[in-house]
């Protein structure tokens, strides 16, 4: 059986990313976004439910959706970076550029009246962007032939920039002590995620060098391989999630997106013949 997020689970995620998309459209329509960038932002809902995941680490429920607000300005701002830098999606690069830096200096403003220490905001992001910056760099320049290469690359553009930010998520929703478990989780989220990405931009947009459906294909990784990393990577979330009482609904979550890697995903590689 497919697994499931509870109806009380799912009606409060779908608050999270209703009022998260008002937020984000608002933003971008009010500081020159054209109508098909606010389309574009509406669209990524991915993008706008994740802070919901990321923030229940925090109990008071109005400081929760304040954090998640300003998490999403910074996680979207992001992906505005990363659409001009690959430059697929036919929007205007200076409305992409100007957006991005706007709506980063507004999330950095809010994280850091919400910490309470803006100098500890500053900091992590400072050194984890150093972290996905200069993985950006490099993945670029070495290709993933195998696995384990394939993990490094992926510990800089996928946990590390998720896992940013669930500890953000701890810290501006004044939770210290959730710092490390809230990290934890986001960077073997981030990863499970990235893996779905591949197997899915193998065979939507062609994708060969360095991606992990590609190294499936070749031989270079094979599907044991796979399932064991997934295993690990499921078994970190749900460690890190058990550690704290109001992160344990975070479960079916991880759940659903091992079910997506193994059980949706991976069979059209199986059918393909890969073992």
């Amino acid at each position: 059986m497919k697994p499931a997020l509870s109806a009380d689970y799912s009606a409060a995620m779908l608050v999270t990313e209703s009022a998260n998309r008002d937020r984000v459209t608002a933003f971008v329509a009010a500081n020159g976004g054209s109508p098909d960038l606010v389309a574009h932002v509406a669209a990524i809902r991915l993008y706008l439910r994740v802070p919901h995941f990321l923030t229940e680490w925090i109990e008071d429920p109005a400081l929760r959706a304040d954090v998640a607000s300003a998490l999403v300005l910074d996680i979207v701002a992001m992906k505005l970076l990363d659409d001009l830098m690959d430059d697929d999606t036919g929007l205007d690069r200076i409305e992409l550029a100007c957006l991005c830096l706007h709506l980063h200096l507004t999330a950095l403003r809010e994280m850091c009246a919400l910490s309470g220490d803006a100098q500890a905001v500053v900091d992590l992001l400072e050194h984890d962007f150093t972290t996905v910056c200069t993985g950006q760099i490099r993945t670029k320049r070495e290709r993933a032939r195998d696995l384990d290469e394939w993990c490094v690359n992926a510990s800089t553009y996928g946990a590390a920039f998720l896992g940013c930010y669930g500890a953000l998520a701890a810290l501006c929703g004044r939770r210290p002590g959730s710092i490390g478990p809230a990290r934890e989780f986001a960077e073997a989220y981030g990863t499970l995620i990235t893996i779905a990405d591949d197997l899915t931009d193998y065979h939507r947009d062609g994708e060969r060098a360095g991606n992990l459906g590609h190294l499936l294909t070749s031989g270079a990784v094979t599907v044991a391989e796979l399932r064991g990393l997934v295993d690990r990577l499921v078994a970190r979330a749900l460690a890190a999630a058990g550690e704290q009482p109001a992160a344990r609904g975070l479960a079916p979550v991880v759940a659903l997106y091992q079910d997506d890697v193994l059980n949706r995903l991976l069979p059209r590689y199986l059918a393909a013949g890969v073992a």
